[in-house]
C-alpha cells in the first residue's frame, strides 16, 4: 500500500498554465493528502496571470524548470549555466561525469539525449512515482526507463487529448510503444479518450478513467446569489479555436437578439487563433455592445463572471481535419459549480459530464437553431434556470471535487 510520504514527480508542459488549471488542482491535492511532488516543467510562462493557487501553495519553490525552450543558442546556454548553479546541491554530479568515459561512449550518448531531455533525472532524490501528463511527455519519461535510468519508479500517465487526436491513432501505435511497454497505469478523463486510447492499443489493461476535477476552496469565496437585474449573461470559456466554437456561441446570440431577446450579453473569456476574426464578426453583425472580450484572465476573474452568469454556452464541434473535440471540459463542470445551465454540443467527452434535461441540455452540435431554442427557454424562464442551477451544483460536488477525484487517483498509485 502506498505510503503519504511517497516522493512523486509530475512531469508537464507548461507549468503554471492559465488553461490547464486541472494539473494545478490535482498537484495541490495531492499535497494536500501528504504526498511530497516535485513538479518538472518544459515551459514556464511569461507575461501571463498567474493563479492564486500557485501562489497559496508556493508551487514556485516545488517546481525545476527546463533551460532548453529560452530563445537562441546563446540565451540555452546561459540558462544551463544558471540551471546547473541553481541546482548545483541536488546533482548527482558523478552520474553526470560518468556520461564521459570513452569506454561507452555509443550508450552514454543516448543517455546524454535522456538527460538532456530530462534533466530532473540527474538530480540525487529519488521518485517513487512518475506521473507524466499528455503522452508525449510519458515518451521522454519511456525513453530512461529504457535505459535503466529511472528503474526504481513505477510510472502513470494521463492522456488529456491533444495527445490523442483521433486522425493520429496509427502514428501514436508507434510514438508510444515505449510507454506501453516501461509504463504502469494510462488514465483518460472519459470514456470517449479511453476508447481512442483503446484503438491505439487493444491490449493494455491498467487503464483507468479518472475526470479532472476542480478545488471547492477556490470556487466557494465567488459562489453568490444571481444578481436580480434583468441582464441575460451567457458565458463562453476556452480557446478561441474554431472546433470549440465561440464564433457559433456569437451567432446565437446574434439570432436570439433577432427574436426581440433585449439585455443578452455575451461573455468569451479565453485567447487564441480567432480572437480578431470574432470582433470582426461582433462588428459585422453589429452586436458589439452585447459581447465583452476578456481574453486570457485567471482562475478568479474567470469565476467571477461564472457566479454572475446565467447560462453557460459551448457550441463546439469535432474537427474537420483532425476529428478532435472536447474530451470532458472541465469549465462545464465548474460553470455547473456556479449554478448555471449548460447548454452544450453532443461531441467528444463532454455528455460525461453534465445530466442531459436536468443540468442543462446536449445538443446535436449540427442543429443550431436548437441551441437559439434552449437559450431562449432559459432567457424566458428563470425558475427553470434556478432549478436547473441547483441540480448541477450538487452534481458537480459529488463527482468532479478534486479530494473525491484525488482518492481516486490515489488508488490507481496504490495499485502499482
Amino acid at each position: 500500500m502506498i505510503k503519504t510520504n511517497n516522493k512523486i514527480l509530475v512531469v508537464v508542459t507548461t507549468f503554471p498554465s492559465i488553461t490547464e488549471t486541472f494539473i494545478i488542482n490535482q498537484i495541490t491535492d495531492l499535497i494536500d493528502k501528504g504526498y511530497k511532488v516535485t513538479v518538472f516543467s518544459y515551459v514556464k510562462p511569461k507575461n501571463q496571470p498567474i493563479h492564486q493557487i500557485f501562489e497559496d501553495y508556493n508551487l514556485h519553490d516545488s517546481t525545476v524548470t527546463h533551460f532548453k525552450n529560452e530563445g537562441s543558442k546563446w540565451e540555452k546556454i546561459k540558462a544551463a549555466i544558471l540551471f546547473y548553479t541553481k541546482h548545483f546541491l541536488q546533482i548527482n554530479h558523478y552520474r553526470m561525469f560518468s556520461l564521459l568515459n570513452p569506454l561507452k561512449i555509443k550508450t552514454n550518448s543516448r543517455k546524454i539525449k535522456v538527460y538532456y531531455d530530462l534533466p530532473i533525472l540527474l538530480f540525487k532524490k529519488k521518485f517513487d512515482i512518475i506521473h507524466c501528463h499528455f503522452g508525449f511527455n510519458a515518451k521522454k519519461v519511456a525513453d530512461a526507463f529504457e535505459l535503466k535510468l529511472c528503474s526504481h519508479s513505477k510510472a502513470v500517465v494521463s492522456f488529456h487529448g491533444s495527445d490523442l487526436t483521433p486522425s493520429k491513432v496509427d502514428y501514436y501505435k508507434s510514438l508510444y510503444r515505449g510507454v506501453f511497454i516501461h509504463f504502469d497505469a494510462f488514465i483518460t478523463n472519459s470514456v470517449y479518450l479511453q476508447n481512442i486510447l483503446l484503438l491505439v492499443n487493444p491490449t493494455i489493461t491498467k487503464n483507468y478513467i479518472i475526470p479532472v476535477g476542480f478545488k471547492e476552496t477556490y470556487l466557494k469565496k465567488h459562489l453568490i446569489e444571481k444578481p436580480k437585474d434583468n441582464i441575460f449573461n451567457i458565458v463562453f470559456c476556452g480557446r478561441l479555436i474554431n472546433w470549440k466554437g465561440p464564433d457559433r456561441a456569437i451567432k446565437m446570440v446574434y439570432q436570439m437578439m433577432q427574436k426581440k431577446c433585449e439585455n443578452v450579453v455575451l461573455h468569451i473569456i479565453g485567447n487564441g487563433e480567432m480572437i480578431q476574426e470574432l470582433k470582426e464578426l461582433a462588428r459585422k453583425l453589429n452586436i458589439t455592445a452585447n459581447i465583452v472580450f476578456y481574453g486570457a484572465i485567471n482562475q478568479e476573474n474567470v469565476f467571477k463572471i461564472m457566479a454572475n452568469g446565467s447560462v453557460f454556452l459551448y457550441p463546439g464541434i469535432e474537427d474537420k481535419t483532425t476529428k478532435r473535440s472536447e474530451t470532458q471540459g472541465l469549465v462545464l463542470q465548474e460553470a455547473q459549480y456556479f449554478k448555471l445551465p449548460i447548454i452544450t454540443s453532443d461531441v467528444g467527452g463532454i455528455k460525461y459530464g453534465i445530466v442531459p434535461n436536468e443540468t442543462g441540455f446536449l445538443i446535436s452540435n449540427e442543429k443550431e437553431e436548437e441551441f437559439v431554442e434552449k437559450l431562449i427557454l432559459l432567457y424566458n424562464n428563470p425558475k427553470l434556470r434556478m432549478e436547473m442551477g441547483e441540480k448541477g451544483h450538487k452534481f458537480v460536488l459529488n463527482e468532479f471535487e478534486s479530494n473525491i477525484i484525488g482518492q481516486k487517483l490515489i488508488k490507481v498509485y496504490a495499485s502499482i
